[in-house]
């Protein structure tokens, strides 16, 4: 059976941003200085041997490569033993030495930012998690690095090229299993009261990364098998094998706007000149859709749940989150039968025409329920008490 698809209308950046900002940027009831959830380019890599001291001295590398470029816009610190302060350079120093100095079944945990704060969504962060010799030697335990960019910087060549050299620059560095990168809901490190918003911001727009709980991913990359696919996708050796091989992966691949490229023992691959919010206007992702025909035999067929379990809210658990990392699979391809088909999650804003009759929730209202027709105008306000846009979900149908 062949199925029509909608033609493919991406948004730039700068389009996305004026466009959906106030939808994507989130401030905290109680305190509306604070940002809890926000839009922004991150890269997610996993890599091994974490506890060795090579690999360690390639983390130092990778850290100051960091404060070299961005160090101006850093506020904040975390040593992994207490909470955020204020960055202070004999705090930086102490992070710097304890990543060389650390012994092999310690962990090295620590987190440069420009919030001081936990219960803030950074716009700038680089955060690193090792393993430990005894894991690693015994479970083949995996290592994870996070970075985090403005969404600003993919609205010109100069900040895309930045984002670019720091995701292969890390790549160089490290011996890296994979990882990722592109748009996402950047939430604080106190994350877990805001895992409903991304769940519904993720669900209504197809390019956001769910990301908040990129350290439980690692278990997924140590078994070989990937997450899904976005702008970025980083593939280790390992990985490109079970693809038959990197000459395969980049044959497959060959196209004017996919970039291809070997850095350290990874290849990196970009889908597009810039990321995409996959707003439903968008239509089909159409370079994430090519890219991931070929790397879709990578992902876990039975893969687990991308949210701690959290009673009586929408969250990805176990079949929400299978139906996400298949929201670029195309209908007429083979679908598994332990893949729930993807869909997109409907919105509508306050005093909108309802376009689906049935239980909706406003996150920015305190979870508000409200039952409404289809044709009937959403309720109001149009914002929260803290300025936030208010948007309303749908959840289910009416019985």
């Amino acid at each position: 059976m062949t199925h029509t698809m909608t033609s493919f209308s991406p948004l730039a950046p700068t389009e996305a941003i004026e466009r959906y900002s106030h939808e994507l940027t989130f401030r905290d009831p109680s305190d509306s200085n604070r940002i809890v959830i926000r839009p922004a380019l991150i890269g997610t890599l996993f890599f091994e041997r974490g506890s060795q001291p090579m690999v360690r001295r390639g983390l130092l590398d990778c850290t100051d490569r960091f404060l070299t470029m961005f160090s101006q816009n850093l506020f904040g610190e975390f040593d992994g033993k207490s909470r955020y302060s204020k960055r202070t350079k004999n705090g930086v120093e102490s992070i710097r030495r304890s990543i060389v100095s650390t012994q092999p079944n310690g962990r090295v945990h620590f987190a440069l930012s420009d919030v001081t704060e936990f219960d803030s969504a950074p716009e700038f962060l680089i955060e690193m998690l090792t393993g430990q010799e005894l894991l690693e030697n015994r479970y083949g335990v995996l290592s994870h690095l996070k970075f985090v960019l403005p969404w600003s910087f993919a609205e010109n060549t100069e900040g895309i090229d930045k984002f670019h050299e720091l995701m292969t620059f890390c790549c160089k560095a490290l011996p890296i299993r994979g990882g990722y990168g592109g748009l996402s809901s950047v939430l604080p490190y106190d994350f877990d009261r805001h895992l409903p918003m991304e769940y519904q911001l993720s669900r209504r727009f197809q390019g956001l990364e769910v990301d908040a709980w990129a350290l439980a991913e690692a278990y997924d990359y140590q078994d070989n098998h990937i997450k899904s696919t976005n702008w970025y996708t980083v593939l280790g050796d390992p990985l490109l094998e079970k693809l038959g091989s990197e000459a395969d992966v980049r044959a497959a691949l060959c196209r004017e706007d996919i970039l291809m490229e070997r850095h350290g023992q990874c290849l990196v691959i970009r889908a597009g000149d810039y990321p995409l919010l996959g707003a439903p206007e968008e239509g089909p992702l159409e370079p994430y859709i090519f890219v991931n025909r070929v790397i879709r035999p990578l992902r876990k067929p039975l893969r687990g749940s991308m949210h701690s379990y959290m009673e009586g809210v929408e969250r990805f658990g176990e079949e929400e989150s299978r139906r996400w990392v298949a929201r670029f699979d195309e209908p007429e391809g083979p679908i598994d039968d332990s893949t729930p088909q993807p869909s997109r999650g409907a919105s509508a804003l306050p005093f909108q025409t309802c376009p689906r009759s049935g239980r909706w929730v406003a996150n920015h209202l305190g979870n508000r329920i409200a039952q409404v027709k289809a044709g009937d105008p959403m309720p109001g306000p149009e914002r929260s008490d803290v300025g936030n846009q208010v948007v309303w979900y749908f959840v289910r149908d009416i019985e």
